[in-house]
């Protein structure tokens, strides 16, 4: 009885470390003009394909190769703002994707981490999961390393490395950042359907449906993409998707070539 009459105790503590990163994308993300463009895909075929192929192939995996074709195919979503000093949009000959990955550190933290892949469209879907695999179960000093070396940098340093990265060179925002980035929350019953944006777009993924829809959402930089291209993107990578069922079902794993 005496422990439920206690009154709680305010407690005060650093923000750790493992934050830090997610902070500092919220606040370089305040100088991107961000609006979401949502799609309800019928998905069930793609899903009944995923689980009846050779090799385990994961959502991410499947639309990190999908929309990298997209990004390939519709140049305007390489384009990348760069505001300072004089602005101008600065188009990457490459697609780099920033995979956003939860999971716990060493230390049992949960965290988020973000891992790279640069043109996935160009390799076969078994190497994206892959990929994919070693950022969610690799370890973090390996698959973060530029991340962590970031978090122990003071913050007006970081601050200033997010300022430069954000307004001043496209190349190495393509480079460091990504052109684009995905997100889900799907296998969680859940939609993000407005995140933090560094990248020119960023895809999230929600669950899917019992009568096989999926919502997705493409989040947009509005100084470098408009809602109809963005609609457009999202009809061609449902297109690019469902294309990917008949794939899946092949003796070899598919790429972008095949």
């Amino acid at each position: 009885m005496s422990d439920l009459n206690e009154r709680p105790i305010a407690k005060r503590r650093w923000v750790p470390r493992q934050r830090r990163m997610a902070i500092d994308i919220s606040i370089a993300s305040k100088s991107v003009p961000s609006f979401p463009v949502i799609r309800s895909m019928q998905l069930g075929g793609l899903d009944a394909a995923r689980r009846s192929a050779t090799n385990r192939i994961g959502w991410t995996a499947l639309f990190l190769h999908a929309y990298s074709r997209v990004c390939r195919e519709v140049p305007e979503l390489r384009d990348i703002y760069v505001a300072w000093p004089t602005p101008y949009l600065y188009r990457h000959p490459e697609v780099v994707a920033s995979v956003t990955i939860h999971r716990r550190d060493g230390d049992g933290n949960e965290r988020l981490i973000w891992g790279r892949i640069v043109s996935p469209h160009q390799l076969a879907i078994g190497s994206v999961q892959a990929s994919v695999d070693r950022f969610t179960h690799g370890s973090i000093d390996e698959v973060f390393a530029d991340g962590l070396r970031m978090e122990r940098r003071p913050a007006i340093l970081r601050r200033a490395t997010w300022w430069l990265l954000t307004r001043c060179c496209g190349r190495k925002r393509a480079k460091h950042v990504g052109t684009f980035s995905i997100s889900s929350l799907g296998q969680l019953g859940a939609l993000n359907g407005h995140h933090p944006l560094v990248t020119t777009s960023s895809l999230a993924i929600g669950p899917l449906e019992q009568d096989g829809k999926c919502e997705v959402a493409l989040i947009c930089d509005h100084r470098v993409i408009d809602g109809v291209l963005a609609a457009r993107a999202l009809q061609k990578l449902e297109g690019l998707l469902l294309e990917s069922a008949d794939r899946l079902l092949l003796p070899q794993p598919f790429s972008s070539a095949a």
